[in-house]
């Protein structure tokens, strides 16, 4: 789209935010003589120290953490008795008084009881302000990096295989590749289903960063994936992570959140001396096999023609590798083992009035693809400031610079891997190493810039009141070149396309929160606020085509192109909430948000748009009729609403320049659409969380049912509209419904001797309920919006969004579908447009387990397990429809070249024999098991003299796998053209994500 939607920000906004910062930094202190609180905090049962540990003076900013002897120093506390708490991740909270004098320290020991459940731990996301898991109505996923065993590769994989309805999945086994997350399923059909991501509590980009292909030509032009913003931050500088899944939580977040938000909090400093922790990563990426399990060796003396042109004069190939051999679909001399590294440091600490973290790190990380690295660098600054009593201003701010190389790939004709695969039927006409390596000229490089600040003001002028206010940026910008040099294989003269692209958003965000003791037993908890995010997004690219020998410009080129995008978006709202507790045991929070968004249409721009919130939280354990023998229960509920807005140009009449005639023309490109609203998710959510067997085993489950109305479908318009193309309208409605379980016991407690086991359980069932007039539509390739169909007995059928639909082979006996394994014979029977089933997985199942060895020893593994979707295999179509000797094939040919085909089944018959394929046939179930990590990590400061701890850590993510057998080559975990950014999950000829084995060192001092 061609150009842009500018609006200025609110004139109040930018006095508004000149006035808080005035009244933050006038502010006096109330009490200028101040003490010191010192202690330690231990588990209650082992008397072992507990790093980490949060230290907190009720009723102001002041605390500090504990270092990893337990021990703690908290600065600059006012004179008098104070309520000071301590929390650490996996125990209960203790809160005690403690005295405090001018200029004497004051000693505390804590100690504390394991827990699983945490009632008392602090939140976050889906909240105004802090709040209590207890009073909490929705379910909170968190993920506490202290808990995590494995070095982390990268924020993807933080989240992977995690928390129950939370579902990640890989794109391919390329350099920068990101992932795809969807949070209890797809809940739009037109708009991105990516989850909102905040850091530090600043909004930043979440969706995937652009391709690096041409503006012009074919879009397959390229390595053919995307980077996730996610990823340019730094797993090392994660202290924890929250995720909440659904409207019924993410009301507070307005019109953008309806598919979710993940939170994200980076590390803060600490009151005493500088604590520094040193990390070295070493390891390697594989690729494990991906091709069918068949004996090529038995097949090729009779069909040496199934094979690269290499393998019947050399087995080996100059590569040292086994061409022949399928497991790798033939690509062998253009993968590797991969190198990876990294190293990282970090120090916190601090006085009085000032504590930091900051941190480093460089990591050079080199992909299975034989051109693909990737090579990243990131600083981080957090820095929190207390000038006066009850001010706090934190200062968060990390750069990021990556700079990748990716191989052609993808669906590319002038790619390696769709080169590799179709061999001697391929674009170059011959499967030799030799003619494949030069498509290895196509130089495909992306630099990303990633600069994320954020400046909190947290002012509490008592004990009940407090304001926030925070001021976010985030820039992330690219450049993208793509070079086919003069002489390349297909594009004699050259071609060179350079992009810039940058996406900027700023965030301003209030909260003011008030509470308040009604009586002894009753407390209410008021909090208002207001939020303005402006997004502003532009690319400036040119294109040359026929470049000159060694001039690698486009002003040299012969032909020149240029295009520029610009488009800004500006979303604003305000919130109320309400908070009532009871006893500390009933909780209700009532919520309202009210929002408008730029890219509305005309007639609902002054229209706004309210979004309605209702929760409650009931922890039952505490009544005095319930047995202490049952553990803690908490019962919980919540109802809300959230939305998703258009894009920024789909409610406005777009055009575009076109030659007619010798001359300029216009050529309508989008009709507008002046009552173009948000998609609105309406949620509702139960279920409980509970403690049980003396603290040893917890559960939590919750059912949601979700349901998004106004949903934007592409209807037709008529041409006397002066338009083709279809337009966006709000009238479908789409469901998305399921169960989540987690549960966590403790086998055997002892320290030294210890045993733990998890388990998720998550449910999706996706529909589509009404399509409001529209036809049913492909959202892309085979991914199919369908109406709901009605039985002449007046059953109901209802499809997923999307529903896998294709042409098929089927069992005429009783209609079921025939795939890889099917042993069905006879004559094929093909039918049109069969629904397969949906595209996402409708059951995920985890575990992990922990065993807690003798001096510190652990060993940990965690598996993941996802089913009951289909993918096509675009890869495999456009090989067999070729005539490709496919591989899943090589046992059917000598039987097909015998003129006994009627012997095989039905699938390879139609598969196998070019005259009776089509593309629609490989359609597989893409069930599969992933072992996501296996890690053992022990302790080695007994040999770092001067260290306060050092571990040493090996581990083994994704190192092994099960696949469908109806899935018979690839890997489920691949997509198509567009990586995380795609729609439908395909496949396309990629490499999978590879296993990654490393060793990790991490010392502290």
């Amino acid at each position: 789209m061609k150009g842009a939607v500018w609006k200025d920000l609110p004139a109040w906004l930018g006095h508004a935010a000149l006035t808080l910062v005035l009244v933050f930094c006038l502010a006096v202190p109330a009490n200028a003589q101040t003490g010191t609180i010192e202690g330690q905090v231990v588990d209650a049962s082992s008397g072992e120290p507990i790093a980490l540990s949060v230290i907190r003076v009720i009723g102001t900013n002041i605390g500090a953490e504990t270092a990893a002897d337990g021990r703690f120093v908290v600065l600059n506390v006012p004179t008098g008795t104070h309520r000071v708490q301590a929390r650490a991740i996996g125990y209960t909270m203790v809160t005690t008084e403690v005295r405090v004098g001018p200029g004497q320290p004051a000693s505390v020991q804590f100690e504390l009881q394991r827990s699983l459940i945490q009632l008392d731990a602090v939140v976050v996301t889906g909240t105004a302000g802090e709040a209590r898991r207890r009073s909490v109505g929705n379910t909170i996923s968190q993920i506490n990096i202290s808990e995590i065993a494995e070095p982390t590769v990268n924020v993807d994989a933080l989240l992977q295989g995690r928390s129950a309805g939370v579902t990640v999945l890989q794109s391919s086994g390329m350099a920068g590749s990101g992932s795809q997350i969807r949070l209890r399923g797809n809940v739009s059909v037109a708009m991105s289903n990516q989850p909102l991501i905040y850091v530090d509590g600043v909004r930043i980009r979440s969706d995937g960063y652009p391709k690096n292909v041409p503006i012009t030509g074919y879009s397959g032009r390229s390595g053919n994936d995307v980077s996730s913003p996610l990823n340019d931050i730094d797993p090392n500088d994660i202290e924890r992570m929250e995720v909440i899944k659904g409207a019924a939580a993410t009301t507070l977040y307005g019109t953008e959140a309806s598919a979710g938000v993940i939170q994200i909090f980076t590390k803060k400093g600490r009151s005493g001396a500088a604590r520094w922790t040193v990390q070295v990563d070493q390891g390697f990426n594989k690729t494990l096999p991906f091709g069918p399990d068949v004996d090529y060796q038995a097949v090729s003396p009779g069909g040496a023609n199934y094979l690269p042109e290499v393998c019947p004069d050399d087995e080996t190939g100059r590569y040292g590798v086994e061409p022949c051999d399928p497991s790798y679909m033939f690509i062998q001399p253009w993968l590797r083992n991969a190198w990876r590294q990294k190293y990282s440091v970090s120090a916190a600490g601090g006085g009085e009035a000032l504590r930091y973290y900051v941190g480093g790190s460089w990591e050079d990380n080199e992909g299975v693809m034989v051109l693909d690295e990737e090579k990243r660098g990131s600083i981080r600054g957090n820095f929190d400031f207390s000038p006066v009593e009850n001010l706090e201003l934190s200062w968060n701010t990390s750069y990021t610079n990556s700079n990748i190389i990716n191989t052609p790939a993808g669906n590319n004709a002038q790619g390696i891997t769709l080169n590799a695969y179709r061999r001697n039927r391929n674009y170059a006409g011959t499967s030799h190493p030799d003619t494949i390596d030069q498509f290895l000229d196509f130089d495909i490089r992306t630099a990303i810039d990633r600069f994320i600040t954020g400046v909190t003001f947290r002012y509490a002028p008592t004990d009940n009141l407090l304001q926030r206010v925070t001021f976010g940026y985030d820039q992330a910008s690219s450049e993208l070149r793509s070079v086919r040099a003069y002489g390349f294989r297909y594009r004699r003269y050259g071609i060179l396309s350079s992009r810039r692209w940058s996406n900027t958003t700023a965030t301003v965000d209030y909260l003011g929160t008030l509470n308040l003791d009604l009586t002894e037993n009753i407390n209410n908890s008021f909090s208002w606020g207001g939020q303005v995010i402006s997004s502003d997004e532009t690319e400036v690219a040119g294109y040359g085509d026929h470049i000159p020998p060694g001039d690698m410009t486009i002003g040299s080129a012969a032909v020149q192109l240029a295009d520029e995008d610009r488009e800004k978006i500006e979303t604003g709202g305000f919130f109320f909430q309400n908070v009532l507790s009871m006893s500390d045991r009933y909780f209700l929070t009532l919520g309202l948000r009210g929002d408008y968004n730029s890219v509305f249409g005309e007639e609902i721009q002054g229209i706004l748009q309210l979004f309605p919130k209702v929760s409650a939280s009931y922890v039952i354990s505490d009544e005095t009729f319930w047995p202490l023998a049952l553990g803690q229960v908490k019962l919980r509920g919540a109802y809300g609403q959230a939305g998703r807005a258009p894009g920024t140009f789909d409610a406005t009449r777009t055009w575009a320049s076109i030659g007619w005639g010798g001359s300029v023309s216009l050529d309508p490109e989008n009709v507008g659409n002046d009552s173009l609203g948000p998609e609105r998710t309406t949620e509702w959510e139960f279920g409980f969380e509970g403690e049980f067997l003396g603290g040893r085993f917890a559960l939590e489950a919750t059912y949601y049912n979700q349901k998004t109305n106004d949903a934007l479908f592409e209807v037709r318009q008529l041409p006397s509209l002066g338009q083709w193309d279809n337009q966006l309208m709000n009238v479908g409605t789409i469901q998305n419904r399921g169960f989540e379980v987690a549960g966590t016991i403790i086998v055997l407690p002892n320290p030294n001797l210890g045993w733990d086991l998890g388990f998720t359980v998550y449910t999706n069932e996706s529909r589509v309920l009404d399509l409001g007039g529209a036809p049913a539509f492909s959202m892309d390739g085979d991914g199919w919006i369908l109406p709901p169909d009605t039985s002449a007995a007046g059953e109901v059928t209802y499809y997923s969004v999307p529903e896998m639909r294709a042409h098929c082979i089927i069992d005429p006996a009783d209609n079921s579908i025939q795939y890889y394994t099917s042993t069905l014979t006879g004559t094929p029977t093909t039918q049109n447009y069969c629904t397969h089933g949906p595209n996402l997985p409708t059951l995920t199942l985890g575990f992990n387990t922990t065993f807690r060895l003798p001096h510190r020893i652990q060993l940990t593994a965690r598996g993941e397990y996802q089913g009951g979707h289909f993918m096509p295999d675009g890869a495999s179509s456009n090989g067999t429809t070729r005539s490709v000797k496919w591989p899943f094939c090589f046992e059917a040919y000598p039987v097909i070249e015998a003129g006994n085909e009627s012997s095989l089944s039905t699938w390879l018959q139609s598969t196998c024999i070019p005259a009776n394929a089509e593309g629609d046939y490989t359609m597989y179930p893409a069930d599969f098991f992933k072992l996501r990590e296996l890690s053992l990590r022990f302790p080695v400061d007994f040999a770092l003299p001067g260290s306060a701890t050092g571990t040493m850590t090996l581990s083994a993510r994704n190192a092994f796998r099960w696949i469908n057998a109806d899935f018979p080559v690839f890997d489920p975990e691949m997509m198509g053209n567009t990586g995380m950014n795609n729609p439908v999950r395909s496949l396309s000829e990629h490499v999978p994500p590879p296993a990654t084995f490393t060793a990790s060192l991490r010392v502290a001092f």
